[in-house]
């Protein structure tokens, strides 16, 4: 298994103004783009084969970026891309709503548990050697941005791309798994363990990047005939400067050498710059997902113990603001307005709601003979 060469270096994080690159200081992603071209409509389309499409089905809209059904009321997504109870996950070209969520207390993963069953969900690469198998990627972010150039006295060598700006649509890619980072120090920061895969010169014919607003989607390996879900986007490139002077930026390049990196959080210190020697090989960046396999039993506990994301909701009422309460078993879950419906009471009454996470009531509609009580996230 090949380690990350020094974890203490660079991530960029993939949800706005991060790119990962373990060996630099990574960032948050924006979009799934290419080595090859920079057609912006290169692999807007599902891929043509069926399995690889499926893969594509699976990748959900969640806030700006994505996430992916693996249970039949559960996706998984990003933790640092956010949201709230309440929040719309499309997938499949059905609307569901955030009613539960469940933070990872080890790594960037976040389950989210929604209104209504999905047409389908992915399988998880549980167990296996992730190294040196192909891996789809997918994304919902930006193009790739200006070229990145190293002046010598006599040319101008491409090293790779800035992060990108413009209209953020959904991408396939692809890529080898290079290596696992089980790092103590990552642990520690409550990050798990990462699957990366280098961006090559000489890569495959869809060789990716990732950038801002990828994060969350997934990364697929192929197994038992079938994509599973190995990781989900973190972070991608790192942060650089092309003298010891000049300014820095965001970018993922298929050779560092020459540059110099960002080796810490701020990169504001002249001691945060560290330069790279420019060997004769490429020394390229890296794409980072958080990996499935190290964090499985989680995730299956916690679904197993909530199958249904209804049973975290517990509504009370009392006849007074203060109590004491008493719950309230019959009641359903209603989609638009997002909101539990019972019958109207005969008597006044105070009501309160409990879930996973912080909600707050809305004004309540009345409708015939039934009570709609409408809330949302905080």
């Amino acid at each position: 298994m090949k380690r990350s060469k020094e974890l203490s270096a660079h991530f960029r994080l993939l949800s706005g103004t991060v790119f990962l690159g373990i060996l630099i200081f990574p960032t948050h992603l924006m979009a799934v783009f290419f080595l090859a071209t920079e057609n912006p409509e290169h692999n807007t389309t599902p891929p043509a084969n069926a399995a690889e499409a499926r893969a594509w089905g699976l990748q959900g809209i969640w806030r700006t970026c994505q996430g992916t059904p693996i249970a039949p009321r559960w996706f998984l997504s990003a933790k640092h891309i956010g949201g709230a109870i309440g929040d719309p996950f499309t997938v499949h070209g059905k609307t569901h709503y955030a009613i539960a969520r469940i933070l990872d207390p080890d790594s960037d993963l976040v389950l989210w548990g929604v209104t209504e069953s999905f047409q389908d969900h992915a399988a998880l690469f549980r167990e296996g050697d992730e190294i040196g198998k192909r891996m789809l990627v997918f994304g919902r972010g930006e193009v790739r941005g200006r070229p990145v150039f190293l002046k010598t006295d006599t040319i101008q060598e491409l090293k790779g791309w800035k992060r990108g700006s413009g209209q953020a649509m959904m991408r396939w890619g692809e890529n080898i798994v290079t290596e696992i980072a089980d790092d103590p120090v990552l642990i520690q920061e409550g990050l798990g363990h990462m699957i990366g895969a280098e961006f090559n010169r000489e890569g495959l014919p869809d060789e990716a990047g990732l950038g801002p607003c990828d994060s969350g989607g997934g990364m697929f390996l192929w197994q038992d005939n079938e994509w599973k879900l190995a990781a989900i986007n973190y972070a991608a490139g790192g942060r650089y400067k092309t003298t010891q002077q000049g300014n820095g930026f965001d970018a993922v390049l298929f050779d560092e050498g020459g540059l110099f990196a960002c080796r810490d959080e701020n990169c504001r210190a002249e001691d945060s710059w560290e330069f790279i020697e420019d060997d004769e090989v490429d020394q390229p960046g890296s794409i980072w997902g958080t990996r499935i396999q190290y964090r499985s039993s989680w995730i299956e506990e916690n679904i197993a113990a909530m199958p249904d994301p209804e049973t975290s909701i517990i509504l009370e009422s009392a006849q007074e603001p203060t109590g004491p309460f008493e719950a309230e078993t019959a009641w359903s879950l209603s989609q638009i307005p997002l909101a539990l419906e019972i019958r109207v009471p005969e008597s006044r009454r105070f009501y309160r709601m409990k879930t996973t996470d912080r909600v707050r009531l809305l004004a309540p509609i009345l409708s015939d003979d039934k009570l709609l009580i409408p809330f949302s996230g905080r």
